[in-house]
């Protein structure tokens, strides 16, 4: 049993206090009861009796279609329940039971002649799409028996069922790969529950049905509405049965006419009894016992003509050979007497689904009834009111032990409403005690001969309260609510009530109830053996003045105490237990609070925030948030932030309804100073503000750098992070190994990029990155870190020690300049490296010879050149222990003679062309980058030798055209003013001299110019 709700509370008086309750208790819908009142309620025709079904354990279904008049006997007054049933007569009780017209008289089968008594069916069927031609090729063959693939298939056609594509359950089923038509159709009709599979997992579905089985199936396809869930019992144990056989030694009595004179003499008036000591006897019920009785004889006397028996109680197994009872019975009103002359019972009919039958409901209702200072008015109204009943013997025999299992399961199952005004006085006392109001008298259920429900029905209201009170209760509810008891398995709780609930209290102080039906049954066999229930839901309202707030708590409660009894072979047997005593708190809440406190706690942060933003980066926001925090306040749904410009206010709303403890204020200016207080809010309205926090908005550093990487490559580190919008550099710090003292090893960065050229490859580092702008530095980034080199370990035959091996990395920036009768090298230098090799080739792919080993220096001069002829040159790097890195980038050099100006021969022509007589150095180290304050582009280079000047050119793009934007410069610096803002150029120099000779251009760098800081 499940509950959940909303509840709603009203305030009508500031002492007076009105609480509206509404609960939703839900849980799995149970099955509804398929039980039927009496035909003869509305004086109609009485369904016919059977003689061969009144044990059998269709026998209700069987019962309920012939009250239908869908199914019929036989002339002998026989039902035949395990006679086969054929296919015209099936598909009569198909168009019976859906009520199809039956007018046309149209068949196309030819095997089907025009007079047979189920043309009409036969019509019907084929009209509204229950038979179709194609599934009779050598026609209809009324009178053959039907199968269980053929009734699956007609049911879900005639229901108007869709096809299920998908064979969850015809998958699972044992023998399905016999099936080999209308699969989709027999997947639906499993999915219903209407049709089953067997026990044993199977389906059998060419195996014919029998009478029984096609009257079972027609009553779930009579209650089946579309949605509804199939149950699938594992057995026929759910199956209405009434099996009760004596054993043949049991003396049977035709006669009513018996008394009990105390609690073991009974006289009994019956000249054909014949009874002796040690017999066992049964009398059939009359109207004080109402089930009949079972006894053993202890002695016998005779009083006038009259058996005066002394007896005890037999065994259940000394009266029965066979006991199997499985009952659903309606609860008739016409059973029930009021308990009290103010109390009336009035009963009227309701349609049961879709079916012309009905079952009954009644109302008991109560007038201003006084029960000890409680004055009652109520109504109370139930529908579908009927029980499950079970009652039985299981005997297991084998050669050496009988083995004996009592079994009983009671039920009560109904649809009831409870209205209930309640007042009480309470000028004689508290009121605190459970009141028991019986609403009938008891009243008698029969079930089968010797097995019937003895039952009473209460109104229980639990109060706790010293002052005058009045509630108004309205219950409504499905119960399906019981128990099963085995003498081998104990007792096991059935619980599918679903409940809906309402209540308005009026009180002015502390009170507490309960309220709901009370219901007392008890199953009872022959007198000798029994089951019962007491059955208490309903739900509790608690309420509290307290300071600062009033409390209330709704909690909902089933309580079912069950109890059973028997004598069963040679030990007897009494157990009662409470099986279900449940309490669930649905709702706990404090009403008429004042707002919440003030938040505690105010403080503030200022975050700088940048953004680059525009197709070439040329828009900058440079602003500082005011970032708000605070404490949470109990109680508060919500909070208002306020800001003013005077500490005096008037206070403005920046943000209302924030559910959470955090605002930034992103309208703040430089320069200025706020004051800003929060209110916490709820329900019951805004509460007081907190203090006032005076802030001034200055410059604030940028965030910091996010996203940071950092990836060895031999003895470099390369390191990457997201760029950060604005007028941004950064600086780079690093840490040896797991050190956190960093040093500075770049500043003022313009790219998010840097590449570590001296991180030893035997050392592990970590980087952190900040960023700078005009309001300071940020705080660090992100940590990245970089490991040692990759060690390799070498094990050689011998010795058998381990050799590590250090992998170098190649020198890099290597440069061959060519002179006369000589080519000088140069290259950074490698950490680890204690030398280096050069080699030389005459082509670019052949074979290298070393012509410097182990050289000490970062350069070298290979003086065995001849001028004019080309050279290709590469060099690796060393250590200690002899190891070479990889080959560094090939450079090609073409050494030239030296030209005497005293030989040169100029002959003017037009035009005159001049001849640049000497080679000049390309410049090195060339960079480009934007000054953060100016946003201009500066240009530096190394000074080369022999230079007067060096000419400065750009282009637009970087294989595009390049103009002179600077000639002749002295120095070794140049600052482009003219280049557009947010543009991306390219820049190249070269270097020229005395003579005029030019220089090969540098390598291209691209900067792009900004607006600078304004």
């Amino acid at each position: 049993m499940k509950w959940g709700g909303v509840i709603i509370f009203r305030r009508r008086f500031k002492s007076l206090i009105w609480t509206s309750i509404f609960l939703m208790l839900f849980s799995v819908i149970a099955p509804y009861l398929a039980s039927a009142a009496e035909s003869g309620a509305k004086g109609g025709e009485q369904p016919a009796t059977f003689s061969d079904i009144q044990s059998h354990w269709a026998y209700k279904e069987i019962m309920e279609l012939s009250a239908a008049n869908i199914v019929n006997g036989f002339k002998d007054g026989t039902f035949k329940p395990t006679g086969n049933v054929t296919r015209e007569e099936f598909l009569k009780m198909l168009v019976e039971l859906r009520k199809l017209p039956k007018e046309s008289s149209a068949v196309l089968f030819n095997d089907v002649k025009p007079e047979r008594w189920s043309v009409p069916y036969i019509a019907a069927g084929l009209t509204n799409g229950i038979l179709l031609l194609a599934d009779f090729p050598d026609g209809f063959k009324p009178s053959q028996p039907i199968t269980r693939n053929e009734m699956a298939v007609w049911i879900v056609r005639a229901l108007q069922l869709p096809p299920q594509k998908e064979e969850k359950l015809l998958g699972n089923v044992k023998d399905q790969a016999d099936i080999k038509w209308n699969r989709d159709l027999i997947e639906a009709a499993l999915g219903t529950g209407i049709i089953r599979g067997n026990p044993d997992g199977t389906f059998k579905g060419g195996n014919n049905s029998t009478r029984a089985e096609a009257a079972v199936m027609l009553v779930r396809a009579l209650h089946y509405s579309p949605g509804q869930t199939p149950t699938t019992p594992t057995s026929s144990s759910d199956a209405p049965r009434k099996i009760v056989e004596y054993k043949p030694e049991v003396k049977q009595s035709n006669s009513t006419n018996y008394s009990k004179r105390d609690e073991v003499t009974w006289v009994i008036n019956d000249p054909n009894l014949k009874l002796e000591v040690g017999d066992v006897f049964v009398m059939p019920p009359n109207d004080k016992y109402f089930g009949g009785i079972a006894k053993k004889v202890v002695s016998i006397s005779r009083e006038k003509g009259a058996l005066v028996v002394k007896t005890s109680v037999p065994r259940l197994r000394e009266v029965f050979s066979k006991l199997d009872v499985h009952a659903i019975e309606a609860i008739n009103p016409k059973m029930l007497v009021p308990a009290d002359p103010s109390i009336q019972i009035k009963m009227n009919e309701v349609s049961k689904l879709d079916t012309s039958l009905t079952l009954p409901c009644f109302n008991i209702a109560m007038n201003n009834a006084n029960y000890e200072g409680l004055v009652l008015n109520a109504r109370m109204n139930f529908c579908n009111l009927g029980v499950i009943a079970d009652i039985g013997l299981d005997i297991d025999v084998d050669w050496f032990d009988v083995d004996l299992d009592f079994y009983s399961k009671l039920v009560l199952t109904g649809d009831i409403t409870t209205n209930v005004t309640l007042k009480a006085d309470t000028g004689k006392g508290d009121i605190n005690k459970p009141k028991f109001i019986p609403l009938t008298a008891p009243f008698y259920v029969p079930v089968f001969t010797g097995v019937f429900v003895k039952g009473q029905l209460y109104l229980r209201i639990d109060p706790k309260f010293g002052a005058s009170l009045e509630i108004k209760f309205e219950d409504k509810f499905h119960l399906e609510q019981g128990f099963t008891y085995s003498s081998n398995k104990g007792f096991q709780a059935i619980n599918k009530t679903t409940n809906t609930a309402t209540l308005d209290v009026n009180s002015k102080v502390n009170a507490s109830l309960a309220a709901g039906p009370d219901f007392q049954l008890t199953l009872t066999l022959l007198d000798i053996a029994y089951a019962g229930i007491e059955l208490y839901p309903g739900i509790r309202a608690d309420f509290i003045e307290q300071e600062p707030c009033d409390a209330i708590s709704v909690s909902a409660f089933l309580k079912l105490d069950v109890i059973a009894g028997y004598d069963v072979w040679v030990a007897d047997g009494k157990i009662s237990k409470t099986l279900v005593n449940l309490d669930y708190l649905l709702f706990k809440d404090e009403i008429n609070c004042a707002p919440p406190q003030p938040p505690n706690n105010l403080n503030a942060k200022l975050i700088g925030v940048n953004v680059q933003f525009g197709k070439f980066g040329e828009g900058i926001l440079d602003r500082t948030d005011v970032e708000l925090r605070w404490d949470t306040v109990s109680g508060a749904t919500s909070y208002n932030v306020k800001r003013s410009d005077a500490p005096g206010g008037p206070f403005k709303a920046k943000r209302s309804n924030l559910k959470g403890t955090t605002y930034t204020d992103t309208t703040a200016s430089k320069g200025n100073t706020y004051y800003y207080q929060v209110t916490a809010g709820n329900e019951n309205g805004e509460g007081a503000p907190s203090r006032i926090l005076p802030v001034t908005v200055v410059d604030m550093p940028p965030q910091p750098p996010v996203n940071l990487t950092a990836v060895r490559s031999g003895g470099t580190a390369i390191l990457n992070w997201d760029k950060i919008g604005g007028f941004i550099t950064y600086n780079v710090k690093r840490a040896e190994g797991s050190s956190n003292t960093y040093e500075t090893i770049a500043s003022n960065i313009n790219e998010s990029t840097f590449t570590d050229t001296a991180a030893s490859i035997l050392k592990g580092y970590s980087y952190i990155v900040t960023a700078l702008d005009r309001g300071g530095e940020s705080e660090i980034s992100n940590k990245a870190y970089v490991t040692k080199g990759v060690v390799i370990d070498i094990t050689p035959v011998t010795p058998q020690v381990p050799i590590e091996v250090l992998l170098m990395p190649a020198p890099d920036n290597f440069i061959a300049e060519p002179h006369s009768g000589k080519v000088v090298l140069s290259w950074n230098a490698v950490n680890t490296a204690s030398g280096y090799n050069v080699k030389r080739s005459n082509a670019t792919d052949g074979t290298y010879v070393t012509i410097g080993s182990k050289v000490s220096d970062t350069t070298f001069t290979d003086t065995t050149v001849e001028n004019g002829k080309t050279y290709y040159y590469k060099v690796t790097a060393l250590n200690n222990i002899g190891n070479e890195s990889k080959d560094s980038l090939i450079k090609e050099a073409k050494p030239v003679s030296p030209i005497d100006l005293k030989d040169i021969i100029v002959i003017p022509i037009d035009p005159v062309i001049t001849v640049n007589p000497l080679f000049v150095p390309t410049p090195g180290n060339f960079n480009a980058s934007t000054d953060i304050n100016s946003g201009k582009v500066i240009l530096s280079w190394n000074a080369v030798e022999g230079a007067t000047g060096y000419n400065v050119m750009r282009s637009g793009a970087a294989n595009g055209t390049y103009e002179a934007i600077g000639s002749k410069v002295s120095g070794t610096t140049f600052t482009d003013s003219t280049a557009a803002i947010g543009t991306t150029n390219y820049y190249k120099i070269t270097a020229v001299n005395n003579k005029g000779a030019e220089s090969k251009a540098t390598p291209i760098k691209s900067a792009t110019r900004s607006s600078g800081i304004r």
